[in-house]
C-alpha cells in the first residue's frame, strides 16, 4: 500500500484502523457527552479523565517501556513471563494503596478538584479508575513488545465502539452523568485489560512458564530503565494532561468543559501521529540494538515522511475549523477563540514532531537528559498555566502548554543532534515539500482573508483555498523531484 511515495505496511495499515475506529469512537462519544452533559457536567468528566491520566505514568514508574525493552527480543515464555509479572505486582503494589487513599479522603480532595456538585464522588470514581488503567496499560505495552499488532487493534477498536455504546445507553435510560460515565469506563477498561492479559497468555503459552517475580538484579534493571522514563513521563503529563485538571481546578468546570472540547477535537492530529510512532519505536530500538544509527535514521525516515506530509496540513485546517466545527457540533456554549485553538494546535503538532527524537535519545541511553529536560519544561508548562491563565484566560493557558512544548522539542533536537540524529531524522525532501506547501498556502488564506471580500474570509473557504494551494505545491513539487531524477 501507497501513500504519496511512502510504502505504508501490513501493521501500519492495522495501527491506521486502530486509530481511526478508536478515535473517532472516542471523538464521537466525546462530542456526544459534551451536548448531553452540558460543559459543566462533560468538563468535570473529562478533568477527572486526565486526573488518572497524569497519575497512571507516575504509578507504573516507567514499567511500560521497561517492558518493551526487557520483552521485545526475548525467546522463551520465561522470559517474558517473569518481567511481565514483576510489573503488575509494582504497579498493584503503588497503585492500589494510592486509590484506596483518594477513597477515604475524597470529601477533603474534592474543594480543590473541581466545583462540580458531585466532586467527592468524581474523586471516588477516579480512585477505582486509576489501578484499572494501570494494569491495562501495562498489558497494552507487553502486546506492543510482543508486536502482537492484530490482537491489539482488535481489542482497541473493540473497547472504543463498546465505550461509545455504554454511553448511549446511559443517556437512552436517563442514567449519564459524570460519575456514571467515569465508573463505565472503569468497568470496559477491566474487561479489555482480562481480554488482553489471556491474549499474552494464550499466544506465548505463559501459563506453563509459571509467573515467577524477577530476581532482585532484574528488578533493580527494570526500573533502572522505567524510573527515568517515568519521571520523563511526568513531565510529559505536566504538558498535556495537567493543564486540563487545572483549568478545571482554577477556573472552573464550566470552562474545563470548552477548553477540554477544543482539545479532544485537536486530538485528530495526536491520532495521525499514533499509528508511526507506536510501530517507530520498536523498530527503531531493533536498528540500535545492532549499533545502527543509519538503520534507526531510514526506519524514522520511512515513517515520518508521511506524518510530515499530511500533519501539516491537518493541522492547519484544524486551526482553521476547529472553532466552527465546536459551535456547529456542541452548540454555542463551546465557543472558543480562534487563537486558543490556534496555540493549542500548535502544542500538539510540535508534541507529535518531536516523538522521534524523544525515542532516539531513550534508546541511545540518555534517560536521565530525557528525565530532567521534561520535567523541566513540564514544571514550567504547570508554572506558566498558574500564572497566565488568571489574567488572560484560555489563551493564556494554551500559550503556556506551546511554549513548554516548543522548548521541549528544541531541547532534545539538539541533544539527539550531537549524537549524529538531529536533523538527520527528518525526511528532507517530504519536509521541503511540506513547508512550502503550507507557506505557499497560508499566504493565500491570508490574502484571500484580507482581501476585502466577506464571502473570501468563511473559514470553510479559507481552508479549501488552502488545501487547495498545498496539494498543488506538493504536485508540483512532486513532478520536479521526477524530472531531476530523470535527468
Amino acid at each position: 500500500m501507497m501513500i504519496g511515495r511512502h510504502r505504508i505496511d501490513g501493521d501500519l495499515a492495522l495501527r491506521f484502523a486502530a486509530e481511526g475506529a478508536s478515535k473517532g469512537s472516542a471523538l464521537v462519544m466525546a462530542f456526544l457527552l459534551a451536548r448531553w452533559m452540558a460543559t459543566e457536567g462533560f468538563g468535570a468528566y473529562a478533568q477527572t479523565m486526565a486526573l488518572v491520566a497524569v497519575l497512571v505514568p507516575v504509578m507504573l514508574l516507567g514499567l511500560g517501556f521497561a517492558i518493551v525493552r526487557q520483552i521485545a527480543g526475548a525467546r522463551d515464555a520465561v522470559a517474558i513471563a517473569a518481567p511481565v509479572t514483576t510489573a503488575f505486582t509494582i504497579a498493584s503494589a503503588l497503585t492500589l494503596p494510592l486509590a484506596a487513599v483518594m477513597w477515604l479522603s475524597a470529601a477533603n480532595i474534592a474543594p480543590h478538584f473541581s466545583d462540580h456538585p458531585d466532586a467527592t464522588a468524581l474523586v471516588r470514581a477516579a480512585a477505582v479508575l486509576l489501578p484499572i488503567a494501570a494494569w491495562q496499560s501495562l498489558i497494552y505495552e507487553a502486546l506492543r513488545a510482543r508486536q502482537r499488532v492484530r490482537a491489539a487493534t482488535g481489542l482497541q477498536i473493540a473497547e472504543a465502539a463498546l465505550s461509545l455504546l455504554a454511553m448511549i445507553g446511559l443517556f437512552l435510560t436517563g442514567h449519564l452523568d459524570p460519575v456514571r460515565a467515569v465508573t463505565a469506563i472503569a468497568t470496559l477498561k477491566l474487561l479489555f485489560f482480562l481480554l488482553a492479559g489471556f491474549d499474552l497468555v494464550r499466544a506465548h503459552d505463559l501459563r506453563a512458564a509459571g509467573f515467577a517475580l524477577l530476581p532482585p538484579r532484574g528488578i533493580r534493571a527494570a526500573l533502572a530503565l522505567g524510573i527515568p522514563f517515568m519521571i520523563a513521563g511526568l513531565g510529559e503529563a505536566l504538558m498535556g494532561l495537567a493543564d486540563r485538571v487545572l483549568v478545571g481546578s482554577l477556573a472552573g468546570a464550566d470552562m474545563a468543559g470548552r477548553y477540554i472540547a477544543a482539545q479532544t477535537l485537536i486530538a485528530i492530529l495526536s491520532s495521525w501521529g499514533a499509528p508511526y510512532w507506536w510501530l517507530l519505536y520498536p523498530r527503531m530500538a531493533e536498528a540500535m540494538s545492532r549499533d545502527s544509527v543509519r538503520g534507526a535514521v531510514a526506519a524514522t525516515r520511512r515513517l515520518f515522511g508521511n506524518f510530515i506530509a499530511w500533519g501539516a496540513p491537518l493541522a492547519v485546517i484544524l486551526a482553521l475549523l476547529g472553532p466552527q466545527i465546536l459551535t456547529l457540533a456542541l452548540g454555542p456554549g463551546y465557543q472558543v477563540a480562534s487563537a486558543t485553538v490556534g496555540i493549542l494546535v500548535l502544542a500538539v503538532f510540535v508534541n507529535q514532531a518531536a516523538t522521534p527524537w524523544e525515542y532516539f535519545l531513550y534508546i541511545s541511553g540518555r534517560a536521565v537528559f530525557l528525565m530532567w529536560v521534561s520535567l523541566a519544561w513540564g514544571a514550567a508548562a504547570v508554572a506558566g498555566i498558574t500564572m497566565l491563565l488568571p489574567a488572560f484566560g484560555l489563551p493564556g493557558a494554551a500559550s503556556a502548554v506551546a511554549a513548554a512544548r516548543l522548548g521541549f522539542a528544541l531541547s532534545i533536537m539538539f541533544a539527539a543532534g550531537r549524537l549524529g540524529a538531529g536533523t538527520q531524522l527528518l525526511p528532507p525532501l517530504v519536509t521541503a515539500r511540506a513547508a512550502m506547501g503550507v507557506a505557499a498556502g497560508v499566504a493565500a488564506v491570508v490574502l484571500a482573508g484580507f482581501s476585502g471580500t466577506p464571502a473570501l474570509a468563511d473559514p470553510w473557504l479559507l481552508a479549501g483555498v488552502f488545501l487547495l494551494v498545498y496539494l498543488l505545491v506538493n504536485f508540483l513539487a512532486a513532478r520536479l523531484q521526477a524530472r531531476w531524477r530523470t535527468a
